[in-house]
């Protein structure tokens, strides 16, 4: 009979029980421990179940592992890789076959295949195959094999000639993983070496200062830094020409003159052979601009003085001859008029004047900095403008002067106002506050104005084009607003028959409603815990104060109430800070305008403390070592954080407390605390007891029956009183059967093996502590010799015996003498009689085999063994480390 887990198994679809074997098509259900138990037929007698045999199932498939070494993305060539397989199963017996591109490459059941000397042939798809039994697993991963990139050479500038003591700088790199390659530098096919004049940082080559010999075809080449097997491959040359001669700029002047007039235009240009020249400009030795041309559009008097530019690049640098550039102001004219303010229909008259300049002028005048030219209403004569005045002649009037043959202007005149009221006025119509919506209950003002300062103007104002005030004010107020006065307001602006018009749309409108809300994931908590209430307006959040309410009443601050921003704390929370809270917001900058309060939240504060409550899982009064203690921790509500403690020392933070293997060390007084925020309740003490296992005590015994065979038996005890089966392992392994004395063919490999036990239980504790190992050493081979020195001396006593016998027998008879003292002969009483020597050996015969057993123990007198049931024990040592000979007491008999 079959038993899994104590439960009777049958046959069915997955299990076959045939005779003494149990066959299973393996599923997860089949995971547990497996007992057999026979019945003798027709006797009705039943065996004991076997110790329960252990099967554990993994899932569907074991967990293939197929790691490649080194784990680069990609592998250069010429590089070593490995990739290996494993199991992450803890089982034997798996073959290893390995398959690229579905080819097979490797049947050597080794579960490591290496590419010594990669090429981006090998590149490709590998599957590790793992077999057991008929069962086949795969597991794939892309090998993925290139040649090292390419680096890229540059010099550091768009030109390749330079001159001496410039600075020229190479750079060297390969774009992928940039910061992982070194670089080696050739130069005309040899290695640039480091000198007074030549680094290397990083990617870069750099040559201080230039010289001629310097010049020469440049190469490099990439070197990884940590794959130091990997170079790439040399890039194409770079040509490098160092001149030995040191140029000089040029200036190109476009019409130059004695002397400049202000505002004239200066324009000087720097010349230099080559490329990648950066030019500046100095006057009188200071830095002017950074340009290879110096333009003065409208030169000034601080413009005069030297000039001279500066060709560079890089830390080379020439400079040019120097330039003198000499600037003096051109006059100033002046406009001469009485007009300053015109109706359309009138005539204005305006002189250009320009004092004591005997030189020919040219005069240009200017509307608001545009040009006037001669037309109907505008006549130009000499330095004289004339205008017949329309509302477009409104303006700010200029004149300039242009001296013939140069080009050259003078500073235009100080601007002349002239205001000329057109057809229609400027009207401004404001809004304070100004603010895109008012508030309801606030107060808002319209005020219309006319821009141009005239007067006789009347007012009058509009809603939706109602009449709503005809008393002649600019202003029109609203006191406190509400939204059915928000909408479209004119003002109408008449002088005369002239009406003039400006609108603007009012907005008037609720201030938002606030939101209140308690800043934790609960609505209830605990006398001294810390509370905070949020309220807030979403819109403009930042411009608004709040006001709070309990039960109706204004909440004011106290030692455990305060407010920060849009924040309600406290501190230390009292039954009596229960209540129905509310809040409204307040303009910080708008004080009339508050919000309606929210709707209420109740406040819970408990008056009793609570105390977290501990669940046992599998409680005793006390443990065994090894045994699972697992704990959890409860509080009332949510938002809590858990933390255990052992005789007072912090353990670790979870609600769940599991030791799943319980020592000696782990007893103790255990505790949880729980906590949200800075509120802490601790649960009551419970006391964690633990004991050893009782142990198991291993012995090797010797019977009579081993002696001759050379086999060993061990025996394994658990003295605590109860009835144990037993376990037995050699060199870790667990052996079959469950009584207590093993009986182990002695050879090569058991000689050297460890051998321990353990006890099994169905009650607690289900299995004892293991027992120390147990070396059999030489001891079998001792045993050999001492059967072979044993054999020896009872062959030698034997022989003795027959050759007393034999002396006997053929000695004369009738010859009296007196007999000496030996092994062969025994006097008669104290008459000296004597007695026919067959009859006085078989008389004696007794007496004769004492004296030989006698002598057969002084013989071995140095081995103590003693002869117990059968059973032969060392007494100088246990029969598991045992030295000394065994004694062969009772073989005599």
């Amino acid at each position: 009979m079959w038993f899994k887990n104590s439960s009777k198994i049958f046959s069915s679809g997955d299990t076959n029980t045939t005779g003494n074997t149990l066959i299973l098509s393996v599923k997860s259900s089949h995971y547990g421990a497996y007992m057999c138990q026979a019945e003798l037929q027709g006797r009705k007698v039943t065996t004991a179940k076997s110790t329960p045999h252990l099967i554990t199932v993994h899932g569907s498939q074991p967990t293939i592992l197929l790691q490649q070494d080194p784990s680069h993305p990609a592998i250069y060539t010429g590089e070593q890789v490995k990739l290996t397989c494993s199991i992450q199963e803890k089982t034997s017996k798996w073959q290893y076959f390995w398959q690229k591109d579905s080819q097979q490459v490797n049947t050597d059941n080794n579960p490591i295949y290496t590419i010594q000397n990669a090429t981006c042939s090998q590149q490709g798809n590998y599957t590790c195959q793992v077999r057991r039994g008929e069962m086949t697993y795969t597991k794939s991963t892309i090998l993925t094999i290139r040649e090292p990139p390419k680096p890229n050479l540059s010099i550091e500038s768009q030109w390749h000639m330079f001159y001496q003591t410039e600075k020229v700088t190479l750079k060297c790199s390969v774009d992928e993983e940039s910061n992982k390659w070194g670089y080696e530098w050739f130069k005309n096919g040899g290695l640039v070496k480091r000198d007074e004049n030549i680094s290397f940082s990083g990617n870069t080559l750099s040559i201080s200062s230039a010289k001629a010999s310097h010049s020469g075809q440049y190469t490099c080449r990439g070197k990884h830094l940590t794959r130091t097997s990997v170079t790439t491959r040399e890039t194409g040359a770079v040509q490098l020409h160092i001149q030995d001669k040191k140029p000089k700029p040029t200036i190109t002047k476009h019409e130059w003159f004695e002397f400049f007039y202000t505002e004239e235009r200066v324009h000087l240009k720097c010349n230099m052979t080559g490329v990648g020249w950066e030019y500046k400009w100095y006057k009188d030795l200071n830095l002017w601009i950074a340009n290879p041309e110096l333009t003065i559009n409208a030169v000034s008097l601080n413009d005069a003085g030297d000039y001279y530019c500066k060709a560079q690049r890089g830390d080379f640098s020439v400079d040019s001859e120097t330039l003198q550039v000499r600037v003096q102001k051109p006059p100033e004219p002046q406009i001469q008029s009485n007009w300053t303010e015109a109706f359309p229909g009138e005539k204005v008259s305006l002189q250009c004047v320009i004092q004591g300049v005997p030189e020919n002028w040219n005069y240009m005048w200017f509307k608001n900095s545009s040009k006037i030219f001669s037309s109907g209403e505008t006549n130009i004569t000499g330095n004289t403008l004339i205008l017949s005045v329309k509302s477009s002649h409104d303006g700010a009037y200029m004149c300039q002067a242009e001296l013939q043959g140069r080009n050259v202007m003078t500073t235009k005149s100080t601007p002349h106002l002239i205001t000329v009221h057109g057809s229609q006025p400027t009207i401004l119509l404001q809004q304070d506050p100004s603010h895109p919506e008012i508030y309801t209950g606030e107060q808002v003002k319209l005020t219309c104005s006319i821009q141009e300062k005239t007067s006789k103007w009347q007012y009058f104002w509009q809603k939706d084009s109602q009449q709503v005030n005809t008393d002649n004010n600019p202003i029109y107020t609203i006191q406190n607003a509400t939204c059915s006065q928000q909408g479209n307001y004119t003002c109408q602006v008449r002088r005369g028959e002239m009406t003039y018009t400006k609108s603007t749309i009012l907005t008037i409108r609720e201030p938002p409603k606030p939101n209140l809300s308690i800043e934790s994931e609960w609505y209830m908590f605990y006398q001294t815990e810390k509370v905070t209430l949020k309220c807030s307006v979403d819109e403009e959040s930042n411009k608004w104060g709040y006001e709070w309410f309990k039960n109706g009443g204004l909440v004011k601050r106290d030692e455990n109430i305060s407010f920060s921003g849009n924040t309600l704390s406290i501190s230390s929370a009292k039954a009596s800070h229960s209540g129905q809270y509310t809040c409204r917001g307040k303009h910080l900058t708008r004080t009339s305008v508050t919000t309606r309060e929210t709707e209420a939240v109740q406040l819970h504060i408990q008056d009793k403390k609570p105390k977290p409550t501990i669940t046992k899982h599998e409680w005793f009064e006390f443990f065994y070592t090894e045994e699972r203690v697992h704990l959890k921790c409860n509080m009332t509500g949510v938002g809590w954080e858990y933390k255990w403690y052992k005789d007072l020392n912090f353990r670790i933070t979870n609600p769940e407390l599991t030791i799943n293997a319980v020592s000696l060390t782990d007893a103790g007084d255990y505790y949880c605390k729980a906590q949200r925020g800075n509120f802490s309740v601790d649960s009551e003490t419970l006391q964690v007891r633990v004991q050893t296992r009782p142990p198991a005590f291993l012995r090797m015994e010797t019977e009579l029956s081993d002696i001759m065979t050379g086999d060993v038996t061990l025996r394994c005890n658990v003295s605590d009183g109860r009835q144990w089966n037993y376990t037995w392992f050699m060199n870790g392994q667990e052996l079959n059967g469950s009584s207590d004395v093993l009986k182990v063919t002695g050879n090569e490999e058991t000689i050297k093996s460890e051998f321990k036990c353990k006890g099994i239980n169905t009650k607690r504790p289900l299995y004892s502590a293991l027992s120390d190992g147990s070396i059999a050493n030489n001891i079998i081979f001792k045993r050999k010799i001492l059967l072979a020195i044993s054999g020896s001396l009872v062959c030698c006593i034997v022989i003795l015996i027959i050759g007393c016998i034999v002396l006997k027998i053929t000695r004369k008879p009738g010859v009296k003498e007196t007999a000496p003292e030996d092994l062969l002969f025994s006097m008669t009483d104290s008459k000296n009689q004597t007695i026919s020597p067959m009859k006085e050996y078989m008389d004696n015969r007794p007496t004769e085999l004492e004296e030989c057993q006698e002598k057969a123990e002084l013989i071995l007198d140095h081995a103590s063994a003693v002869h117990e049931d059968g059973v032969i024990k060392d007494e100088d040592a246990p029969a598991s480390v045992a030295n000394g000979l065994t004694s062969f007491k009772g073989l005599c008999e």
